[in-house]
């Protein structure tokens, strides 16, 4: 067996490839990946205002309602390290054991990987009823 000694190049797909979204989310968030409301756990929030959806090009995105973040998961990694992308993608690689940097703090996971895929239902089907007026709608 060989084994290379040259530098990986870490990259977003590299990291999807290896780790799902949702298991990153619930690392550095520390909580479940789920329908409904949450209190955001990038700021002191009083009340639950942020929620996980699916974005157009399928990916997971946390969006806080009260307009302090909206991101995905390297998003999430930036705003609670204040890094750059880059380093965002090196923290996730050594904190996952795709990578091993000496220089770099482990972090270890908020709470434990529940496991479970984040997936939106259908889109919601609105139909109307049409009726004939009755005669206090027709006055």
């Amino acid at each position: 067996m060989k084994f290379s000694l040259e530098p990986i190049t870490i990259t977003k797909e590299l990291i999807l490839n290896k780790i799902p979204e949702e298991q990153i989310m619930e690392h550095y968030l520390g909580v479940k990946i789920q329908k409904g409301l949450f209190r955001s756990p990038l700021r002191k929030d009083q009340r639950p205002t942020a929620s996980f959806y699916r974005d157009r090009r399928g990916r997971l995105i946390m969006k806080d309602f009260s307009g302090a973040f909206s991101g995905d998961c390297f998003a999430v990694v930036m705003e609670r390290f204040q890094c750059s992308y880059y380093m965002a993608l090196q923290i996730i690689a050594n904190d996952f054991g795709i990578i091993r940097r000496k220089d770099l703090t482990k972090h270890k996971p908020k709470i434990e990987y529940s496991g479970i895929k984040f997936e939106e239902k259908e889109e919601t089907k609105i139909q109307i009823q049409t009726r004939e007026f009755n005669q206090k709608e027709l006055n």
